[in-house]
């Protein structure tokens, strides 16, 4: 079996989550329950399961296992094909797998019964795969510190992930279903009048057909912005009683909560400059421009002063290069900046 990924490397969250897996199904400690959680953990997205394959050593560790073969791998596999809420591989055309040569034997499993459980996780992760590559119906992406990518979707649309962000992707005949997580993403919607794209992001819902915008969930704001066409958003809470808001290219609004701003006009390229990689600020107030630098810098920028907080820049600056806007933040008079080895501190310059 082949496994393939949209990307080589996987997330660190989604290695340590399959890390916590596998050691629980070596400790037999995976009952009926938490094996339905394992099961839709798989299910979330194709990385899931690379990182589970990855962290077992799948082929290499399964001989070691049951070096007498006690364990009938093939009626394994079989059972989990049975089960009500798995879609096999390759249904009606793949044959059992053959047996697996015997190894020498291995402490890495204590015992027989740990093994049998892992081995039938591992059974069901071969028998779920199949729902990520027979039509793509649901699947996770994460992005971390500094790190941006592109997705391409099974329907032709595509998304491009800004750092520390992440989206749920459902697609269906009749809908196609985003949620945005955490962080940024600009949506470029493939044409389909029959399937509307629809993206949630905390209070906020957006519906299109086919056109490009970015969506921006931040602490306690959710930003939409249309760069191509038209979108009709929604606020989710019901502070505009579930009339939708229509927006046009050039423009943008906010939703809060228990507020929604009106729609008024921007200048796309500020709202889509991290896709080249800077960070543009209007008149932008520094806790504003904090939460943007951290999202590309491990060590986040850091303003306790209120007062400070709301003080607004402009300016261009790189988002690859954290040394840009720091030296700019010097160069004020009235706020000086402390580097430390964990965070770059802003506070107010001593008047003395």
């Amino acid at each position: 079996m082949r496994i393939r990924s949209s990307s080589a490397k996987t997330h660190p969250v989604i290695v340590a989550e399959a890390s916590e897996w596998f050691i629980e199904f070596r400790a037999g400690d995976v009952n009926g329950e938490a094996r339905l959680r394992f099961i839709e953990w798989l299910r979330r997205s194709p990385e899931h399961i690379q990182a589970y394959l990855e962290i077992s050593g799948m082929w290499a560790e399964l001989p070691t296992s049951d070096p007498e073969r006690r364990i009938d791998i093939a009626s394994l596999i079989v059972r989990a094909r049975n089960e009500a809420d798995v879609i096999a591989l390759n249904p009606g055309n793949s044959p059992p797998p053959p047996n697996l040569p015997a190894a020498t034997p291995s402490p890495f499993w204590p015992q027989p019964r740990r093994a049998v459980l892992a081995f039938a996780a591992l059974a069901l992760l071969a028998s779920i795969t199949v729902l990520f590559w027979a039509g793509e119906s649901s699947a996770s992406y994460v992005t971390g510190i500094g790190e941006q990518r592109t997705i391409q979707l099974a329907d032709g649309s595509t998304v491009e992930l800004n750092a520390r962000s992440s989206v749920r992707v459902h697609l269906t005949e009749h809908q196609r279903d985003v949620t945005l997580l955490e962080g940024q993403a600009l949506f470029r919607v493939a044409k389909d009048k029959h399937r509307p794209f629809v993206v949630r992001a905390g209070d906020a819902q957006v519906r299109a057909v086919g056109t490009e915008f970015d969506v921006y969930k931040k602490q306690i704001a959710t930003v939409v912005t249309v760069v191509e066409g038209r979108v009709e958003t929604y606020d989710t809470s019901g502070v505009t009683g579930g009339a939708p808001i229509l927006l046009s290219a050039g423009e943008q609004l906010t939703v809060l909560p228990h507020t929604v701003t009106k729609p008024t006009r921007t200048d796309t390229l500020v709202a889509t400059a991290w896709l080249q990689k800077r960070l543009m600020f209007e008149e932008t107030p520094l806790s504003d421009v904090a939460e943007e630098f951290n999202r590309y810098n491990r060590r986040p920028l850091s303003i306790d002063d209120v007062e400070l907080q709301k003080v607004k820049i402009s300016g261009v600056y790189s988002s690859t290069d954290p040394a840009s806007l720091i030296n700019f933040l010097r160069s004020q008079g009235s706020i000086q900046v402390i580097e430390t080895e964990n965070q770059v501190r802003v506070v107010r310059r001593d008047a003395h």
